[in-house]
């Protein structure tokens, strides 16, 4: 064997097709080592790296590649797989029957080379041969190392009947129950979409890890252009799939993931915040599974990491290891044992879930105000979030609000003529709408899957003006209180005094109701007027007081 560093790419075009060659024989199901997902990587991202791609000849034939980027520091050098923090998988492009000899020669020969080395290879895939084979190499050889690994969830769907397996999973979270209302008020589709879309994705990706710690990195200027080159890989055994989902012609959802030889990754997953009461990413994952099952996918597969919603997809577990290890020399040895240190206690945090959740998404929001404290064009968002924080602190420690309900009964309703003429609002109302769709969408789409129905005058569309009907339940959302209704009674939110008697004479004719229910903060005496003045009677009263997180209601009628 004879053992060549490739450190261009321009050398490492030249063997495009051996690298290739080796894969194909290997059936290999691993996106992020084919050729062209690690030239692309190199090409847009790996400038600022040393690489050294290792290439190992056999009779003058490459039987092996090891994708290696090189650093120095501390006097000492280190060797990782290229793409590290992009590549969830990773692993030698070698012949499987030539694998042992291939490790046990690239390693012996690097020593010899370079004497105070550290190996630190992420993404190995348990499933694989490589893991044994190194374990076996590095006990041989009789080398201190360390193994950390992270689950990786996936569906065999050999082992499933998908009409079974939906079932099972289709009321979870309320899924079904979402989607059918998501599907009420617009064209529900997926769609697969290529690189013209992506200035989309990436908008949408921003939007939804605006206030969140994102160590992807999915939406920087270089792996911008990295992501951006692969949407177009579309033919071959390695194939980039972008899918998303729309309602009237709006992505709210999109995956970004690739496909290879009968195994579908899932890489990135990001849904429109505002229609996340509706559950686009679930909805958008069902369907992809559903697609998947269709084409003979053999794997769909989850990616590493301990989502939750990753678990309730799966049928089975793998699991990726980082692999640490470095020659015996004293500088050696203390750099690989301050790695190794700092990944069992990534290692430890990844497994706690919560604590997860507070780094990203807590210590994501104060990151996000100190980064735009000086930002004018951040300024109202961060005072959102300061004001979020004091309401959420003060209404923890104590809280008391009253809210007053007040109804009128069929006999007393006045059925006037020549009133206003009012619309339903509709999800492309307000998607149409810039006001709306820039700064009340989320308050809409939680309305309409509350079962709201929204109203507003003819051809004055505002969120101030949208007033809201409830057939169903009286729900008082700042207090948390909610009661059903039964009967033809119809609870009324965000009227006002100037419109309340024409809103009475629309819901009595167009919902045929008997009694009508509106509420009141406090005792404002000019809405209990209004009220009044238009036969309203009192119903009863509800008061809510919070003691240091401790709540109780107190209903007087």
């Amino acid at each position: 064997m004879e053992l060549t560093r490739i450190t261009s790419l321009d050398q490492l075009e030249q063997y495009r097709d051996d690298w290739s060659l080796i894969l194909e024989g290997n059936q290999n199901t691993n996106p992020f080592i084919e050729f062209v997902w690690v030239y692309e990587w190199l090409k847009h991202v790996g400038d600022e790296y040393d690489m050294e791609i290792m290439l190992v000849n056999q009779d003058d034939r490459p039987i092996g590649f090891i994708p290696f980027i090189h650093t120095r520091r501390w006097f000492c050098h280190t060797y990782t797989f290229v793409a590290f923090g992009q590549a969830n998988y990773m692993d030698f492009v070698v012949y499987n029957h030539l694998l042992d000899d291939v490790i046990e020669f690239v390693f012996d020969e690097m020593m010899k080379v370079r004497r105070n080395v550290v190996f630190y290879l992420h993404g190995l895939l348990e499933s694989g041969k490589t893991p044994s084979s190194l374990e076996d190499y590095l006990q041989k050889r009789k080398f201190v190392f360390s193994s950390h690994r992270v689950v990786t969830p996936y569906i065999k769907f050999k082992d499933v009947t998908i009409v079974e397996y939906m079932n099972k999973r289709k009321r979870l979270h309320g899924l079904d129950r979402r989607e059918k209302r998501l599907r009420k008020n617009g064209d529900v589709k997926l769609s697969r979409i290529g690189p013209e879309e992506m200035d989309a994705v990436f908008q949408l990706r921003d939007k939804l890890w605006k206030k969140k710690r994102d160590t992807s990195g999915f939406s920087k200027d270089k792996e911008k252009a990295f992501y951006l080159s692969l949407a177009g890989v579309r033919n071959g055994t390695m194939q980039t799939e972008i899918d998303a989902l729309y309602i009237n012609d709006k992505m709210i959802a999109f995956q970004y993931g690739f496909r290879c030889r009968g195994r579908l990754l899932v890489y990135v997953l990001a849904y429109d915040l505002d229609f996340e009461v509706f559950g686009p990413g679930r909805i958008l994952e069902k369907e992809k599974i559903l697609q998947s099952k269709t084409d003979n996918i053999d794997i769909f597969d989850f990616s590493i990491g301990y989502e939750p919603y990753k678990f309730e997809w799966n049928t089975d577990e793998d699991y990726t290891r980082k692999m640490i290890f470095s020659s015996n020399t004293i500088k050696a040895n203390g750099i690989r044992r301050f790695i190794t240190l700092r990944e069992s206690l990534i290692e430890r945090m990844k497994r706690n879930y919560r604590f997860v959740l507070f780094i990203r998404n807590t210590i994501g929001k104060l990151l996000f105000i100190f980064r735009n404290l000086l930002r004018h064009t951040e300024s109202k968002a961060i005072k959102e979030e300061i004001m979020a924080f004091m309401t959420r602190v003060k209404e923890y420690v104590f809280e008391r609000k009253r809210y007053i309900v007040y109804k009128l009964d069929e006999k007393e309703i006045l059925n006037l003529s020549g009133s206003k003429s009012f619309i339903e609002l509709s999800i492309n109302d307000a998607i149409n709408s810039f006001d709306i769709a820039n700064n009340h969408m989320k308050e809409i789409c939680r309305k309409i899957y509350g079962g709201y129905k929204g109203v507003y005058p003819a051809g004055i569309l505002s969120f101030e003006n949208i007033f809201w009907i409830n057939e169903k339940m009286l729900r008082i959302d700042h207090i948390a209180y909610h009661e059903d209704l039964r009967g033809k009674c119809v609870y009324i939110e965000n009227w006002n005094n100037i419109t309340l008697r024409d809103i009475c004479t629309f819901v009595q004719q167009h919902c045929k109701a008997k009694t009508i229910y509106v509420t009141i903060k406090g005792n404002s005496k000019k809405d209990t007027a209004a009220l009044k003045e238009l036969g309203f009677t009192f119903s009863k009263q509800i008061v809510k007081r919070t003691y240091f997180g401790v709540s109780k209601y107190r209903v007087t009628e």
